[in-house]
Parts: structure tokens; sequence; C-alpha cells
């Protein structure tokens, strides 16, 4: 087991890809803190993962609620080895009609939350001289998302603050990376993918030809997370099926077929 006995606290761990990442670090050994606006799914995720994992009701754009789960987490095990940044909540619109309030929301959940998590988090990992950190970012943190409020924003200053993090946090033996996920599916996205039309259209934008699921992204998340990656910090992994570099398979023009170009 690559992450035994760690101890890994995962905001947004109880639904979708959080979850996901949540019952693979527990199948891996790992001590895991569900954090989780939502009580409920907190604790039922807790309960699927095992191992001794723990639901927390937190709301990561609040401080105090953040330094109560850390506490939470470091009185029930002591310390605090991995931290996942994935919680976050989208808040569509126009830029030209999108309410103050709708940036804000999705800055301080994804953006200000992630840093303040990160913060509290390492004040741990620097006196033990080990850590790692998983930011969840996206490829719209790399290609603009429109009509999706802050959220393009916030994941490309996600990018920006696990460099940053890797960059000052290094002398004290805490690792930083991002994993940059394309089109996934989840319970979140299962309305949007339930439609042919948008389903089909995505998949022509994927060379490899699928939509991903959550796993897709917990595989990364375990690696950057175990000692295999003692030595990888700073790097924005990719998990989005070749989507961001097959930008011109949606460019109309030619294409070969049977060995011709058409």
């Amino acid at each position: 087991m690559r992450l035994k006995d760690k101890v890994a606290i995962i905001t947004g761990g109880g639904r979708g890809i959080g979850r996901d990442i949540a019952l693979a670090y527990a199948k891996e050994g790992a001590k895991v803190v569900v954090a989780e606006v939502d009580p409920a799914t907190a604790a039922a995720t807790a309960k699927d993962a095992g191992n001794g994992a723990m639901g927390v009701a937190m709301d990561v754009s609040k401080k105090d609620d953040i330094a109560r789960t850390v506490d939470a987490a470091v009185k029930a095990f002591g310390r605090i080895d991995i931290l996942v940044n994935n919680a976050m909540k989208i808040m569509p619109g126009k830029l030209e009609e999108l309410p103050v309030e709708s940036w804000d929301t999705t800055m301080n959940i994804g953006l200000r939350g992630a840093f303040m998590m990160s913060q509290a988090c390492a004040k741990h990992m620097i006196s033990q001289k080990s850590g790692a950190i998983i930011n969840i970012a996206s490829i719209a943190g790399l290609f603009p998302y429109n009509w999706a409020g802050s959220y393009s924003v916030v994941k490309a200053g996600l990018i920006m603050l696990t460099k940053l993090q890797a960059m000052e946090w290094a002398p004290y033996g805490i690792r930083a990376n991002a994993i940059t996920p394309g089109y996934i599916r989840t319970p979140g996205t299962e309305a949007m993918y339930a439609d042919p039309d948008i389903y089909q259209g995505r998949l022509k934008t994927v060379p490899m030809g699928r939509v991903g699921t959550g796993e897709d992204i917990a595989g990364p998340a375990i690696f950057l997370a175990s000692d295999e990656a003692a030595y990888t910090s700073g790097s924005v992994l990719g998990s989005d099926g070749a989507q961001a570099v097959g930008y011109f398979l949606s460019v109309p023009g030619r294409r070969f077929s049977g060995g011709r170009m058409d």
C-alpha cells in the first residue's frame, strides 16, 4: 500500500472527484479526513472509505472551519501528511451580467479557500519537515472556459499557487503539485452528460475518445501523494485524455482518412 498510515485531508471529499480520491487513498492505507460542506455526505463517504476515515463538516471559505478541521485531524491522527484541495463551486454566467457575489463565491471556495487550507496544514507539515499538497485544478486553468464565471480564473490561480507553494516550501520537505482534469463524468455533471448532443460533442474534442471518471483523477492523486513522487514538485499533471493538446481536432479543415488527406 503506497499511502500506508499517511494522514490525508480532502476538501470537497464527500462527492465526485473528491469522493473517488478519498476511497482510493483509504484503499492505499491512508487515514482520510473527508472535509465536506454537507455533513451527511462527509459521513457517508468516510463510512464507505473505512480504515478509520473521519467525516468533518466544513466550509472551506471560512477560516474558523478550516482551523477546526485541521485541529480535528491532528487530534485524531497526530499529524497531516497530505492535503488535497478539491472543493469548488461554479457560479456560471456571462461576465457582463455576473453578480460580484457569484464571482466571489467561486473565488472564496476554489482559490482563497485552497490558500487558507494549505497555510493551515503547512504549519504542521513544516514542523514535520514533510508533506504533500495536491491541488485539483482544471484544463480550464490553461484555457478560458466561457460563461463559467470566475472558474477559469480560479483554476489558473490555483496552478500558480501550486508553483509558489512548491518553491517556497521545498526547504521544509513539502511538495506541491496540481492535476488538471479534462471532461470528467461525476454525479454533479451527470445531467449534462445525459444529453446525447453534449456528450457526443465533447467526445469529439478528446483524442482518447472518452469522457473521464473520478478514478482517472484518483490514480494521479495517489502517485503525487506517495513516496514514488518524492522528487516531483511544482508540476502540473494533466489527466484529460490528451484534450489539452488536441486543439486541432476541433478546428475545421483537412483530416487524414485511409492514408489520404481528405
